[in-house]
């Protein structure tokens, strides 16, 4: 009976309200909250975000800059352009080529005149050529294609093709180049005979300035080697075709003479077709 009293007695002197333990030493995970990244963290992202932007906008000032300058290359050469078209002397050749270029004569030699972009050391050139055999052979200067690293010739539809320089004259300004490719293009024809008489009226076809395919008229007042004619010529003429009254390219035009003060203004220089004729002689018996 007493064991009973015993654990009635022990059961009662244990608090009711007493709380148990449960807890174990071990949380589920699920119960840690993360951990939040520490501050410097954030002071990077901002420093970093900052950069970039920084970077953003200098490159875009950058970019504003270099389409700034690359118009203000293109207003300065569309002035210079206008400032040319607008010169005296430029609008007389350019409605003196209108006019010539009526005639069905002018209008063919025109088609077999080209134009030449001349790649070389630190600079591109531009200057003339023409046809003189239909095998793509093509008279020019030899200050046009000399030292030259690429020649493009531009034929009067559009169409461009790579030259391969064939001969240059070391007694005058000449010098022919050729294109592989097979053109429907006619040759204009040099005169047989080798002297060019004084008084001849004489076509020329060039690309002066920034034209192309200008044509212009004269005569010859001073003949020999060079000749000296009374047409104008202007930079992008150099290899220009001299065409007499028959068609026939009576020289090539390569330099501008500028008279002494009250002598009258300049005059052209050309290569007489007789020297012309002697170079082919001389390549073709050099084969």
């Amino acid at each position: 009976m007493d064991h009973y009293r015993r654990r009635e007695h022990d059961e009662r002197d244990k608090d009711p309200f007493e709380e148990k333990d449960h807890d174990t030493g071990e949380r589920d995970d699920e119960d840690i909250p993360p951990e939040e990244p520490p501050l410097e963290d954030f002071y990077r992202e901002e420093i970093e975000d900052a950069g970039t932007v920084k970077k953003k906008k200098s490159k875009r000032r950058w970019m504003k800059l270099g389409i700034i300058f690359v118009s203000f290359l293109l207003v300065i050469q569309g002035t210079t352009s206008l400032i040319q078209l607008f010169q005296p002397d430029v609008v007389d050749f350019l409605a003196t080529s209108y006019e010539l270029s009526q005639d069905e004569d002018v209008a063919e030699w025109r088609e077999s005149v080209v134009t030449l972009e001349v790649e070389k050391p630190g600079q591109t050139t531009r200057g003339t050529g023409f046809f003189i055999h239909e095998d793509g052979l093509i008279a020019t200067n030899r200050h046009v294609v000399e030292d030259a690293l690429q020649t493009v010739v531009t034929l009067h539809d559009g169409s461009a093709y790579e030259a391969t320089p064939v001969s240059q004259s070391e007694d005058v300004d000449l010098a022919l180049i050729r294109i592989e490719e097979d053109v429907a293009v006619d040759p204009l024809q040099l005169q047989s005979e080798e002297d060019v008489e004084e008084g001849t009226y004489i076509t020329i076809i060039g690309n002066p300035l920034n034209f192309s395919g200008i044509a212009n008229e004269g005569e010859i007042i001073e003949s020999g080697n060079p000749t000296a004619i009374s047409a104008p010529t202007y930079r992008g003429n150099s290899g220009s075709p001299a065409i007499n009254e028959e068609g026939d390219v009576v020289g090539v035009i390569f330099a501008t003479r500028h008279q002494p003060r009250g002598q009258g203004g300049s005059v052209g220089l050309m290569v007489p077709v007789g020297e012309v004729w002697r170079h082919i002689q001389e390549i073709g018996e050099e084969g």
